[in-house]
């Protein structure tokens, strides 16, 4: 018999410390688990804009025609056609290769990057300078709204 009174198992008491012990431990992973997925949007949004700045500043090297090299007028020309106001939403695609490339471009910050991303793109002809400017909206996720990268290079 005195081996059964040094025997005893885990009291209520003591259960009810463990599970709400662990309990407490799982909100705070889920907690954790929710701010890494927004901040994993957030730099998903960040990463689409840096790539869709790139591809336009490509869409325009691609569309300078085969004189611009010796021609600098027409280099010019070609490169300050790509200028657009700030643009939020696809307009009517424009028939020419430009509006074309612009209507795009609008198209897929708008799928890559979220809904309300606007564009801008600023093209000095003569200096061949391109200025493109993305901005979009965090507030769905929690972060700024008021986000903008300006990507800048010489054509």
């Amino acid at each position: 018999m005195g081996g059964r009174r040094n025997a005893t198992g885990a009291g209520l008491l003591e259960v009810l410390v463990a599970v709400l012990v662990m309990g407490i431990g799982l909100l705070g992973i889920a907690a954790t688990q929710s701010t890494t997925l927004k901040y994993s949007q957030d730099s998903m949004g960040r990463s689409q804009a840096v790539i869709a700045s790139y591809a336009m500043l490509d869409a325009i090297r691609v569309a300078l025609p085969d004189d611009a090299a010796t021609n600098p007028a027409a280099r010019a020309q070609a490169i300050g056609a790509y200028s657009l106001s700030r643009a939020c939403a696809s307009r009517e695609s424009g028939g020419s290769l430009v509006k074309e490339s612009q209507q795009a471009w609008v198209a897929s910050l708008q799928e890559g990057v979220g809904p309300g991303t606007c564009g801008t793109v600023e093209c000095d002809g003569a200096s061949g300078v391109c200025a493109i400017t993305v901005e979009w909206d965090e507030s769905r996720t929690g972060g700024a709204t008021d986000n903008r990268i300006v990507t800048r290079s010489r054509i």
